[in-house]
């Protein structure tokens, strides 16, 4: 097949649809990548790439077609729209002009749903069914962003769903719980294709964690939506003198969770910084029992965390403290032990119940972080999925 992918984030921004493309790349479909110029997490541009322009680029047989964004978007909201709107109506254009000739158009939506605006333009306009892959639900997303929830903006937002969804002749979603929400807005059927584990070639990492300590270990991003301020107080109320609570990772709420720290006085909990990926198993192998908090926001839980996978991956105990689809997982499948995430005193006991935990069933968690490895979060029987879907699509030619 000849497949554009139309996405807000590619290579060299690190994100799963870059090894989703080189993996169908790799069984020699055509790929071809819409975006803009590289700029998450920051929202300036990377080093070595000017944000002006139409330009085209070749990473790994994949061609790049790259166009501009409004830098800073991450400061205000006013700008984050801007930036939305500037995708559409600048991708709009290009995705016509490089469209023809494609069997069909593949929307990785990992941020707005208007993501999927382009690529129903230019489906429309040369007859090329569009599938959407959802790992990111609206319209609750919409409302975590800072919309206000009034009459006329849900109106509005509904309206917009409804048509994107109508015009998608596939929809693929993340997470499981994505589905009842998708159904409001269209009776296609939803086709679950979770996230997989990103490769990596593990490397020993030159941090090294204190083994006479109980590690409690979170890694990646670090946001408000992270919910680490409600972890960071369960934890300091929780007063274990032989645990140490290790962040790995950096990003906008960095500031405000060193500042509480310093503030509150709390012992044990360090900082590391963001590491290399490639460090990422070593890190968590070194760890007891991996942090996997969540704020409670109604379409962050039901999303089914991305960090999930490499916390499977590295086979150890994982305290949550989250709900929604992250607990369930959790829960079912004997991986660890969740506590509310509002609630400070369930957190603090949830830091003593995960050490008991950790101490009873380390082999189930390790057996059955495998099982699911190799059944529900198997990249290889994902990427067949979306193939064999996509297949259909063209072959049954649906528009």
């Amino acid at each position: 097949m000849k497949i554009l992918i139309v996405s807000e984030v590619f290579y060299p921004e690190n994100f799963i649809i870059n090894d989703f493309a080189r993996e169908l790349c790799a069984q020699g479909h055509t790929i071809e990548v819409l975006t803009q110029y590289p700029s998450y997490p920051q929202s300036y541009v990377y080093d070595g790439y000017k944000n002006e322009g139409y330009s085209v680029e070749e990473w790994d047989g994949i061609k790049i077609h790259r166009y501009p964004f409004v830098e800073g978007y991450k400061e205000s909201l006013k700008k984050k729209i801007t930036n939305y709107y500037t995708f559409v109506k600048d991708g709009r254009k290009i995705a016509k002009d490089i469209a023809k000739g494609f069997d069909v158009i593949f929307v990785s939506q990992t941020g707005p749903l208007t993501v999927a605006l382009p690529a129903i333009a230019a489906g429309k306009k040369y007859g090329i069914p569009v599938a959407i892959w959802t790992l990111d639900i609206w319209p609750d997303a919409v409302y975590s962003y800072g919309v206000p929830k009034n009459t006329t903006t849900r109106y509005l937002i509904d309206r917009l769903i409804r048509y994107i969804y109508k015009n998608c002749d596939a929809v693929f979603v993340s997470s499981r719980r994505f589905k009842d929400t998708i159904k409001q807005y269209t009776n296609k059927s939803c086709i679950y294709t979770p996230n997989w584990l990103k490769p990596s070639d593990d490397k020993v990492s030159e941090l090294r964690f204190d083994k006479q300590k109980v590690n409690f270990t979170f890694t990646g991003n670090i946001s408000r939506y992270q919910n680490l301020d409600n972890t960071i107080l369960g934890f300091a109320k929780a007063k274990i003198a032989d645990a140490v609570l290790n962040i790995v990772g950096d990003g906008s709420y960095i500031t405000q969770l060193k500042e509480l720290v310093a503030e509150k006085n709390i012992k044990n909990v360090l900082f590391h910084g963001r590491r290399p990926y490639e460090e990422m198993n070593d890190l968590l192998s070194q760890s007891d029992i991996l942090l996997l908090p969540l704020m409670p926001d109604q379409g962050i839980m039901k999303t089914e965390p991305l960090k999930l996978q490499s916390y499977l991956y590295a086979g150890k105990p994982i305290f949550g403290v989250l709900g929604g689809s992250g607990q369930e997982i959790i829960e079912e499948n004997n991986l660890g032990v969740c506590a509310s995430p509002s609630d400070i005193d369930e957190i603090a006991l949830g830091f003593y119940r995960s050490m008991d935990f950790a101490r009873k069933h380390s082999d189930i968690v390790k057996d059955s972080a495998k099982r699911l490895m190799e059944t529900r979060f198997n990249k290889d029987v994902i990427i067949k999925t979306f193939t064999d879907t996509l297949h259909r699509l063209v072959q049954d030619g649906i528009k």
